[in-house]
């Protein structure tokens, strides 16, 4: 046959897509149980909006983003999450004045340019949640509650849950410092990235270092 899919895309069959249709339904189920209503924002975006809000000293800006310049010269990139489009929506429509508190989620595809393996494409879809508005942890809170909730569903079983913090903006500060310190003296041993990110953003250094030995 002489045109195939893409390298990293696949097609849903219908048998396969009733599973993901199944999936969609629950979770808008339990997405809307929890007060959250759907947002859909295009699949292209300014690129300068992925670079401000993901960071572009990231592995999803400088490597992984499809990124292209329209008939205008305007460069243009295929949503690497969904986030940034969400807040960028929420800002542009107004909906924070509209409501307090904005409890939004969506469904679809996101691009990354990475290398395609099992579990991994460079089109894949994302659904996800945003609760914008309050800031306190009890906004996690009802996160994690919802997405448990879900979990429990679809019928997940014996799962863990591991909790992160990268600090209050207060605390961040000292921690940055404090990693710059302690990499200070092992710079030389880290990959060529990890060298390039370290004045920039140690945090992202330490993940990447505790990532690796992970994998070993």
């Amino acid at each position: 046959m002489k045109y195939k899919s893409i390298r990293g895309t696949r097609d849903i069959l219908p048998e396969e897509a009733k599973k993901w249709q199944y999936v969609e339904r629950v979770a808008r189920e339990i997405f809307q149980k929890y007060g959250y209503e759907e947002v859909r924002t295009p699949i292209f975006e300014i690129t300068e909006l992925f670079q401000r809000s993901i960071g572009e000293d990231t592995d999803i800006v400088t490597k992984e983003m499809y990124t292209f310049l329209d008939k205008k010269g305007r460069s243009l990139t295929l949503r690497p999450e969904g986030t940034a489009g969400i807040i960028r929506a929420v800002i542009e429509n107004n909906l924070y004045r509209q409501k307090r508190i904005a409890r939004l989620y969506y469904l679809g595809p996101m691009y990354r340019y990475e290398r395609p393996q099992k579990g991994r494409q460079r089109e894949f879809y994302q659904i996800g949640a945003e609760l914008i508005g309050p800031d306190n942890p009890a906004s996690d809170v009802e996160i994690i509650t919802m997405v448990q909730d879900l979990f429990e569903v679809l019928g997940l079983r014996n799962l863990i849950l591991y909790l992160n913090s990268v600090g209050c903006p207060g605390c961040r500060a000292k921690y940055r410092e404090s990693l710059k310190d302690y990499f200070k003296k092992k710079i030389r041993m880290m990959c060529t990235d990890c060298q390039r990110r370290y004045p920039l953003n140690p945090m992202i250094t330490f993940a990447r270092t505790v990532g690796n030995n992970l994998k070993k």
